[in-house]
């Protein structure tokens, strides 16, 4: 209840749309609110749009026809239409179609509170009456009788709630309808999607059409450098590749020779950052004769396959990156008990800091697989009494020097000063070897 009357508040607000969307004054006046509520997705700051997201974009500087975003699984249909909202403090009603689905779920129903029947809205009256998106996500899943009782709200039309005394509900200034959908709304021909429903074609022509793909191969190889630094740029590469050859067999579009066949999953862009994510998390496996690589594939995708396309995986995995692999498992695997990296080492390295004794010597180890896939970095840094030295280059040939005084080090404290230097070369792709550090 306190959520619902936090939407009384809401107060819209003109915005600068190159402002709210690329940090850039266009001169182009969006409608948002002067505050988010919480309704209102959380911003993302480091997501990335595509192209597709100023469809978007037009389609929230115009109150015209409601929105149908259509395309693969996993592709970002659902996010971006969030984190556009989520820049304009726009509240979103969301609720996922399927075959059970009434309209009730999206209008409300009557419900028993405190021994006595009330009625509560449901996501499609909330955002009319408060001035929200509408979000139904999978609408092709929704039987195509419920979602043609829609036809008179996509008009611009009240809303009547008969369940509720007839209680008719206007639509806000603010309202928006969008769907979103692995299809465009006439069936399903690849026999990929099941459950999707051919829609009426009087409620299809009420919708404004997106259609968003995976993003460009650029835009996906930065999102995994950005978010997962200590896997080598190549490598990130590599795995984007594999991703878009997986969505090709998944789509029967491969243009490999030896594998002809396709197959029944894909890589979204949310899989794709999960095994990532992974092969970085099971690095120390290294050390056990473990491909980090392909253990993290099957635990972020490939288990869900059959026993054949997993197999398909392994094959296409092993011929693509296999000197990739190999290198950053020799990386992990020389003699290292435990590897650590992004915010795990941050923090084992403040913990070390702070457990320090200023006047005593110290020393950590860094190392990083270079951008070729091949050689490894190295970065040791040692706190003595009168400053702190630093040696770094390549692995086997670490002959760069260097050495601050007490007094030019952070606060005249060695130790802090090694690190800061040392979580800013962590925050640039470095692991930490905590075997090698001592005290």
């Amino acid at each position: 209840m306190n959520n619902i009357n936090e939407l009384h508040s809401l107060k819209t607000k003109d915005m600068d749309a190159g402002e709210v969307f690329s940090n850039r004054p266009s001169g182009t006046k969006i409608m948002g609110y002067a505050n988010p509520s919480a309704y209102t997705p959380e911003i993302d700051p480091d997501y990335i749009f595509q192209e597709s997201s100023r469809d978007i974009i037009v389609w929230l500087l115009n109150p015209c026809d409601p929105l149908y975003v259509f395309g693969p699984i996993g592709s970002g249909k659902t996010s971006h239409i969030k984190q556009l909202a989520a820049r304009l403090n726009y509240p979103v009603f969301e609720v996922t179609g399927h075959g059970r689905l009434e309209f009730s779920d999206l209008a409300g129903h009557l419900t028993v509170q405190d021994g006595n029947m009330t009625f509560q809205y449901g996501p499609l009256a909330l955002a009319m009456i408060y001035g929200g998106i509408c979000l139904v996500n999978e609408i092709d899943l929704t039987p195509p009788e419920v979602s043609a009782g829609l036809n008179s709200v996509l008009d611009g039309s009240p809303l009547c709630i008969a369940e509720n005394g007839g209680e008719l509900v206007k639509p806000h200034p603010m309202f928006r309808f969008a769907a979103t959908a692995n299809t465009n709304g006439g069936g399903d021909e690849t026999g990929l999607y099941q459950g999707a429903q051919r829609q009426n074609l009087a409620f299809a022509d009420r919708f404004m059409l997106c259609e968003m793909n995976y993003p460009d191969s650029e835009v996906e190889k930065n999102l995994v450098k950005q978010r997962f630094p200590s896997l080598p740029k190549k490598l990130c590469g590599k795995m984007v590749e594999y991703a878009n050859e997986v969505r090709k067999l998944f789509m029967g579009e491969s243009s490999s020779t030896k594998l002809l066949n396709s197959i029944e999953i894909t890589f979204s862009t949310r899989s794709l950052l999960r095994w990532a994510e992974l092969t970085v998390k099971f690095q120390p496996l290294a050390r056990q004769g473990i491909q980090p690589i392909t253990y993290a594939l099957d635990r972020a995708l490939a288990y869900r396959a059959s026993r054949e396309t997993r197999a398909m995986l392994h094959e296409l995995a092993q011929r693509m990156f296999p000197q990739l692999e190999e290198a950053a498992v020799s990386t992990a695997s020389q003699g290292n008990a435990e590897i650590l990296s992004g915010e795990e080492a941050v923090n084992f390295l403040h913990t070390w800091n702070n457990n320090a004794t200023n006047g005593q010597g110290s020393r950590i180890h860094l190392r990083k697989l270079s951008d070729n896939g091949v050689d490894t970095k190295e970065w040791i840094g040692e706190a003595r009494p009168d400053g702190m030295a630093l040696s770094f280059g390549r692995t086997g040939n670490v002959n760069n020097k260097r050495f601050f005084k007490r007094d030019v080090c952070c606060d005249c404290d060695p130790h802090k000063e090694l690190e800061i230097r040392a979580c800013k070369k962590i925050h640039e792709g470095y692991w930490l070897l905590p075997e090698k550090c001592s005290q």
